[in-house]
């Protein structure tokens, strides 16, 4: 028979455990908002694009391309993935924040490469700024990825490194967005309720409707739509109280 101070030590080991519980999903939680808004500086590239290939080094090959861009929510972190056709210099990839603001790291799947590369980089104000310091030679050493034209051309450069430690230009694939541009607006015509972006697919929850903009984030609403739901509002009253508190400012 266990005796009461014996009851009261279990419970209170039980109560240590569960606040402990909570305070690692509080911990998990603030950690996945935060990556989520350090990547949405990328939210422009988000989407299916179609366009041209253009060899710059050794010949003037000319091939058509497509790439596609989306959230990913696998294992509780925010990422954005890519994956793009044919993949003649890489076939996917997938970006994650780095260590510093405004910094980052991407994973890419090189053609002939056997095994990934890592590349990292900056957000420079208009576009990425990626490379990989143990690149092999002829492979591609550093990316340059921008939005141009009001976010409806995607730009990215493919560089290797030259003999005397610099980059030279291999490749430049340029697309052009599949579908309306609604990247313009200052606010979204429909927010995104996972990352605040545009968006272009309406989903449905106990008769509320909302939005997504990609498969990643749907396939998250669908896992978890109330979470997702209170997180959305969340970060509009942050936004709104900004806003009075800019107000009252002036």
């Amino acid at each position: 028979m266990v005796s009461w101070s014996g009851w009261r030590f279990f419970r209170a080991a039980c109560l240590l455990v569960a606040l402990g519980a909570v305070v690692d999903a509080d911990e998990a939680a603030v950690e996945f908002e935060s990556q989520r808004e350090q990547l949405a500086v990328l939210q422009p590239m988000i989407g299916s694009w179609k366009g041209v290939g253009l060899q710059k080094r050794g010949g003037n090959a000319r091939w058509a391309a497509t790439t596609e861009w989306a959230w990913s929510f696998a294992d509780g972190q925010a990422a954005i993935v890519f994956t793009t056709e044919p993949g003649r210099y890489f076939s996917r990839g997938r970006l994650v924040p780095g260590a510093a603001p405004e910094t980052f790291r991407l994973t890419l799947e090189q053609a002939g490469a056997k095994q990934s590369a890592t590349f990292v980089g900056q957000w420079d104000g208009s576009g990425l700024d990626l490379s990989n310091e143990r690149a092999e030679p002829g492979q591609p050493a550093r990316l340059l990825v921008k939005n141009v034209a009001d976010n409806k051309r995607l730009v990215i450069t493919v560089q290797t490194r030259t003999p005397s430690g610099g980059y030279q230009q291999i490749a430049v694939l340029g697309y052009t967005r599949e579908g309306v541009v609604f990247a313009v607006r200052q606010r979204p015509l429909h927010e995104c309720v996972v990352t605040g972006g545009e968006g272009n697919q309406r989903v449905m929850y106990q008769g509320q409707e909302y939005w997504v903009c990609c498969k990643g984030c749907l396939n998250m609403f669908e896992d978890n739509p109330e979470k997702v739901i209170a997180a959305h509002e969340a970060r509009i009253a942050k936004r709104e109280q900004a806003a009075r508190k800019q107000v009252d400012a002036e």
